[in-house]
């Protein structure tokens, strides 16, 4: 079986249309087809139903659709290893991150591992929290950091550092009289919050905070991805955001003021989450390390005796 008909497939089974594949893949439409049938004839099943002029994929090429894209990765990986290999590197991690947690402790961290164990390459790959749980089912990751726990699935997670909500606030706004600032004192104005969608667990951790305090999360005056958006948008005027204060400090806007949230509400918690197997020692060194970073000294006795 060809690899590059499995990339052809792949691109086929995204554009459903021949035309649209072979101007992604910069070859003919007659060719491409003849790779795909290739295939199914190697296979000996039909991928693709072809209905004048439409194609969708079978059942068959669903599972298929998937399965290359699992081959494929396990090449790309078996070449980023031996690639590392040849350049010293004895170890190996493959870090997803979700929920734009880009924050201080994580540079920290990745500071602390350059200096104490140069020989293990560490790659940090930015993802949703979905992404992250199918790589970790998949094998294409090895841990994967997010602040939904709760959401870890079948997964093993250690939690890693917590932190407090912040307040993002336009200048000139009403609620700079305050020293901190409650939920309720948020109320009448327009806020801006992360997407229930791309931003899943900020969204979830925001709208407990608002459960804590006794409100329903209110319909916000816009929806964001991550800190960085909701920061210019406060900055515009378009309303108050609501963040976690080692993200907020990233970007020191002069148009935005940061006020923390009175007491009362619980602690942003960040977490690592892992495979169910046993951890390799550079992982358990490396959650080590985070929790260390993090005041969470208190690593679990399962991790402890590897």
């Amino acid at each position: 079986m060809r690899i590059r008909y499995l990339r052809y497939f792949l691109v086929v089974a995204e554009e459903l249309s021949f035309s649209r594949a072979s101007a992604r893949l910069n070859i003919e439409p007659s060719p491409l087809s003849r790779a795909i049938k290739e295939l199914e004839a190697q296979l000996g099943v039909s991928l693709l139903h072809r209905r004048k002029g439409r194609i969708r994929l079978t059942w068959a090429g669903e599972v298929f659709q998937e399965e290359a894209r699992r081959i494929l990765s396990f090449i790309e990986d078996a070449k980023s290893r031996t690639v590392s290999a040849s350049k010293g590197y004895r170890g190996r991690l493959r870090i997803g991150l979700a929920d734009s947690l880009a924050q201080p402790r994580m540079a920290q961290l990745l500071a602390r591992c350059r200096e104490e164990e140069p020989l293990t390459e560490i790659r940090i790959v930015e993802m949703t929290l979905n992404e992250m749980l199918r790589a970790l089912g998949r094998g294409q990751i090895d841990a994967g950091f997010t602040v939904a726990g709760e959401a870890a699935g079948p997964y093993r997670k250690e939690r890693v550092w917590s932190e407090h909500p912040a307040i993002a606030l336009p200048r000139r706004h009403p609620l700079l009289a305050l020293e901190k600032i409650s939920f309720r004192d948020m109320l009448p104005y327009p806020l801006i919050l992360c997407h229930p969608e791309t931003c899943a667990s900020g969204h979830d951790m925001i709208r407990r905070w608002f459960s804590e305090s006794a409100l329903t999360l209110p319909v916000p005056a816009e929806f964001v991805s991550g800190h960085e958006s909701m920061l210019m948008l406060v900055a515009a005027g378009y309303g108050i955001g609501i963040g976690l204060e080692s993200q907020v400090s990233l970007y020191n806007h002069p148009e935005v003021i940061v006020r923390p949230a009175v007491e009362g509400v619980s602690l942003a918690e960040t977490f690592i989450i892992f495979p169910e197997e046993p951890p390799s020692p550079e992982l358990v060194r490396f959650i080590e390390r985070a929790r260390d970073i993090g005041g969470q000294r208190d690593l679990s006795p399962s991790m402890k005796v590897l």
